[in-house]
């Protein structure tokens, strides 16, 4: 790719680069990134995803936590380099759609803005899946008439790491696949669709097929893909509102299929990627910000088309599509996270004296317990021992770089799996050097504590709220 190098594009990159740079010096607390970092560090150690760690998201996320060795230093840097190509492509991509020279900056801006309000800043799926989309996008702009099977292949393949990074990204693909047919209704297309779908279906049964060699096909395929059917209705009990989502976007859809001739080619695939991604986005009817960071792209891009050519049609276009986003906001109840008192914190540790301790502690007690116990857990135990987490445990592991006994991180994968039998005879088998049962676990298990007076004793921590054991018996 052939980059402009436009002094303009160095401002919205030291922009995103100057509001992600505080994230590299947070503390482990986020309880998704510290699973992350967990099954990173167990593939370190030659465990397998889903048959020897669990979690309910494809591999590849898991995998880059892997790469950066358990730190969530090098995992954030890894998702900072990620997204700094993510702005380039989308830079790049608004200088081949509008001819106004000035609109790439602001397409960058809005990129740069909108993903960290909504959460860029921690590495989640989000963070990963959609640079390979617009990366899809813009080859598919580049050589739109001229597609070989090659560069097809190249665009599925791009949406299939995208699919093995989060699964909700299947329907931006959904809704370009539609855009790229309406733009050129015709059995070329259908052929090229075909080429495309092929080569999106290829990895993702290619890991199926890795797993399955590794034992792990039941697992892997029933976490990773099938249990994503069942997370839809855990939230609010029932699918009746996906369908009616589902609905809509059907309405939506078709509303654009019907007046595609009235609508600009770049607005009418933008939008259909947008409305497909909003979808994806609201997947879960789960009310977490990262989600809405699967639309950044294809928004930016919509409102640098508006822009470049102010019409009725494209204004109305992307009022539309601020209304469903404010809509879906306000209905699903989205979380919203302090922005300015969380850069005041990092300024006040940094040039204005504030402690560790008091800089560590913007993230909650539990945060600076975890990290008092970790620090604890790496005296008593060995790297290869194991231990166990009576609670929300899943950063005490991350912190003290030390696995679980079984597959279980964290204690509502236990209650959801029903795998409690599992996890005592796991830790009949490995023995854990220490077992902590957080003080703000309500949950009783009997048989845990039955093999805590059998085999542990209990360790004097007055500084540790946490009850700490530590096995005496070998």
């Amino acid at each position: 790719m052939k980059v402009d190098l436009d002094y303009k594009i160095f401002i919205p990159f030291f922009l995103f680069i100057l509001l992600f740079l505080p994230s590299l010096f947070e503390p482990i607390s986020y309880g998704d990134e510290c699973i992350y970092l967990t099954l990173g560090n167990a593939f370190r150690r030659g465990l397998v995803f889903y048959k020897d760690i669990h979690d309910n998201k494809p591999p590849l996320l898991y995998l880059t936590a892997a790469i950066g060795q358990g730190h969530l230093f090098w995992f954030r840097l890894i998702s900072l380099a990620w997204n700094l190509i993510h702005l380039g492509i989308i830079y790049e991509l608004t200088t081949k759609l509008t001819k106004k020279k000035w609109l790439p900056v602001v397409t960058g801006l809005i990129f740069t803005l909108t993903f960290l309000i909504f959460e860029g800043r921690i590495a989640n799926g989000e963070n990963f899946m959609m640079m390979p989309v617009s990366l899809a996008v813009y080859i598919f702009w580049s050589n739109r008439k001229n597609l070989s099977t090659k560069l097809l292949s190249l665009i599925g393949f791009l949406f299939s790491i995208s699919f093995l990074f989060k699964i909700p990204v299947g329907f931006d693909f959904a809704g370009i696949m539609l855009a790229l047919f309406l733009l050129n209704p015709s059995f070329q297309r259908l052929k090229e669709i075909l080429i495309t779908s092929a080569s999106f279906a290829l990895p993702i049964i290619l890991s199926i097929i890795y797993y399955t060699l590794n034992g792990a096909f039941t697992p892997y395929v029933r976490s990773a893909l099938m249990q994503n059917i069942g997370y839809l209705s855990s939230w609010q009990g029932s699918n009746l509102g996906l369908y009616i989502r589902f609905g809509l976007l059907i309405i939506f859809a078709f509303g654009l299929s019907i007046g595609r001739k009235k609508i600009s080619p770049p607005m009418l695939f933008f939008s259909l990627w947008f409305i497909f991604g909003l979808f994806g986005a609201l997947l879960s009817g789960r009310p977490y910000p990262h989600y809405f960071i699967e639309i950044v792209p294809s928004l930016a891009i919509l409102i640098a088309l508006a822009l470049d050519k102010i019409s009725v049609k494209n204004i109305a276009l992307v009022i539309t599509a601020f209304s469903l986003i404010i809509i879906s906001y306000i209905h699903f109840e989205f979380w919203w996270y302090p922005i300015l008192p969380y850069y005041q914190n990092f300024t006040g540790y940094i040039f204005g004296g504030k402690s560790k301790t008091e800089f560590i502690g913007y993230w909650g007690e539990r945060t600076v317990e975890s990290y008092q116990l970790a620090k604890k857990i790496k005296r008593i135990a060995s790297p290869q021992d194991r231990i166990f987490v009576w609670g929300e445990g899943s950063c005490v592991y991350a912190l003290s770089k030390r696995l679980p006994p079984g597959r279980y991180t964290v204690n509502y994968h236990i209650y959801d799996f029903d795998g409690y039998e599992e996890t005592a005879r796991a830790i009949a088998k490995t023995k854990p050097k220490v077992i902590v049962k957080m003080y703000n676990e309500g949950e009783n298990w009997p048989k845990l504590n039955q093999i805590i007076a059998s085999d542990y004793y209990r360790l004097q921590a007055p500084e540790l709220k946490d009850r700490v054991y530590v096995r005496y018996k070998k």
